[in-house]
């Protein structure tokens, strides 16, 4: 009998007692595939790896007429100025696949990502320098100056990581005009994917 009624006033004190009250920050059960957090305030990094493949030999207001496919890595870091607004800067590390040989290449950029409405889907901007070991693209200058825009989306992945994807056009030129023949210019559309992470 005693057996008997512990076992009852156990099972009394579990059914009688008050449920744990949500406090403020607490994370949900499912908060491993929350992701990043992208709030005025929050600081991220970003790993990634690109391709580009050359598009728009002729352009109406960027020509292009390197024809260098290139690949490589990155990494960005980004602080969040607003809920869903980023500016950032990072580095990029190319190979370019010139017919005579490879030559390779360091970016600097300065980055703006936006998401519209805070949601998973993006934009991105960026401008930079890059300097090459050889002339890039094929006929042009070692040096040159960049720019980029395209849409990217944000998958969660884990708590404050998410596997992002995009595809952004790039622009790679001298500034030496158009008609200068030192100024072949390249227009690329970089497929990329990355991991982002919260800081």
């Amino acid at each position: 009998m005693p057996r008997l009624a512990d076992a009852a006033l156990l099972l009394l004190t579990a059914c009688s007692s008050t449920p744990p009250v949500a406090r403020e920050g607490d994370r949900p059960l499912d908060s491993m595939a929350e992701g990043l957090k992208h709030r005025a305030g929050d600081n991220a990094a970003v790993a990634r790896t690109f391709y580009g493949v050359p598009i728009l030999s002729k352009s109406l207001y960027w020509d292009g007429n390197g024809e260098d496919d290139n690949y490589g890595l990155g990494f960005h870091l980004f602080r969040f100025v607003n809920d869903g607004l980023a500016i950032g800067m990072g580095l990029n590390g190319a190979v370019w696949m010139e017919d005579a040989h490879d030559v390779y290449s360091a970016e600097w950029e300065a980055l703006l990502r936006w998401y519209p409405g805070n949601g998973a889907f993006f934009w991105d901007f960026g401008g930079g320098y890059l300097h090459g070991t050889a002339p890039v693209p094929t006929g042009g200058t070692d040096w040159n100056f960049t720019f980029h825009f395209g849409p990217g989306l944000d998958i969660p992945v884990g708590r404050d990581s998410s596997v992002l994807i995009g595809a952004t056009y790039h622009h790679t030129s001298n500034a030496l005009g158009r008609m200068n023949d030192r100024n072949p210019s390249q227009n690329d559309m970089r497929f990329w994917v990355g991991f982002a992470w919260n800081f």
